[in-house]
């Protein structure tokens, strides 16, 4: 391998680690390394690549011990994991990190580190995919067209159709009809998965939907963030019939089923074998306020294809800025890293068919 410094995509042949791969190899040639569990498919991919992309093998719980980690300048984490240490490790020896993962748990953790990242000069981004990010986005980029935000609802529309990996499918059964906390009116108020509703017609459609509450970290992460006091996120599908059948499993409490092994095993495959819409996705943020002293209601969304490869979008194009010199420092989510509207812009200028309503 060569001497340059190295960015370090771990989980690079999965559905997202692939898409951050892509957009990456060709403006870093020789510096993209494909790490992975099993070598044989982390080299197989690195060689569609092109650019001088690599290949290793990379076991999370020996992470910090591997020798290519002390070449890195990037590492990107498109797997879920357990505890802190390989962050840790990364933050204090100055390795820059992107994580896209979607877990409260590991968001929670990673910002205690904040500290740590300051005093290395080391650079922590989360938030960074669809739901947490582009919500994120959305959010912050609704908020900045206001004197005060009274109540902010995020919107999440998901493809059906999309090939969603097995994580994924996984962490969305366990949050089916789970309890969990959201802001309203500045207290924390506890509600449960697909509990409540909300009505919302995205922009090009005719059709106004029903979305219901869901465990996104989005709607805690911008509360605070953007300090907003009354913050919810809404989710349903493409599909109508979907979104009912998964609203019908929740109000029957069936995830306590889903936590048998045999159970949820063949519920993931059959959610990954059956396709019963597209692959289009769509996020709107509905701001509700003060103007002036006027209240006023205001709504901005986007639209695209393909939810892992969104994620990769946002992931490459956060470290791109990173890798171009712009390290402010610490743990911050992806709001408060970039200038909202501008990075969105700059996203559907790279991705044809990614369309926006700002």
């Amino acid at each position: 391998m060569s001497g340059e410094p190295l960015i370090l995509i771990v989980g690079g042949y999965g559905q997202v680690g692939q898409a951050v791969a892509r957009f990456l190899a060709p403006i870093f040639p020789g510096q993209v390394v494909i790490a992975g569990r099993s070598r044989v498919k982390a080299e197989a991919f690195a060689a569609t690549l092109g650019g001088g992309a690599q290949a290793t093998d990379f076991e999370l719980t020996a992470g910090c011990q591997h020798p290519l980690l002390a070449r890195a300048r990037l590492v990107i984490m498109c797997v879920d994991q357990d505890g802190t240490e390989l962050v840790e490790h990364c933050l204090a020896a100055g390795i820059d990190y992107i994580d896209v993962t979607a877990k409260q748990e590991s968001l929670t953790s990673f910002e205690r580190l904040d500290s740590l990242a300051r005093q290395s000069g080391s650079t922590a981004l989360l938030s960074v995919g669809v739901a947490p990010g582009l919500t994120n986005l959305l959010a912050a980029h609704a908020a900045r067209q206001f004197d005060r935000v009274g109540k902010m609802d995020l919107f999440l529309m998901l493809g059906a159709g999309d090939e969603h990996g097995e994580a994924a499918i996984g962490w969305m059964l366990d949050n089916l009809d789970e309890e969990f906390d959201v802001f309203q009116d500045g207290r924390l108020r506890r509600v449960r998965g697909f509990g409540e509703h909300a009505r919302v017609r995205f922009p090009g459609s005719s059709q106004e939907r029903r979305a219901y509450r869901f465990n996104f970290p989005d709607q805690r992460v911008v509360a605070r963030t953007l300090t907003l006091p009354t913050v919810s996120t809404w989710m349903c599908f493409d599909s109508a019939l979907l979104t009912s059948m998964v609203g019908l499993a929740s109000r029957l409490r069936l995830s306590r089923l889903l936590r048998r092994p045999i159970i949820r095993r063949g519920a993931i495959r059959s959610l990954r074998a059956v396709h019963l819409g597209s692959e289009d996705c769509a996020i709107l943020a509905r701001a509700e306020g003060l103007i002036g002293t006027r209240p006023a209601t205001r709504e901005f969304a986007l639209s695209g294809r393909r939810e892992a490869e969104l994620t990769g979008l946002v992931a490459a194009e956060v470290a791109r800025l990173l890798l171009s010199g712009h390290r402010p420092g610490g743990v911050l989510h992806v709001e408060q890293f970039v200038q909202p509207g501008d990075f969105l812009r700059r996203l559907s200028a790279v991705r044809p068919g990614l369309q926006l309503w700002l």
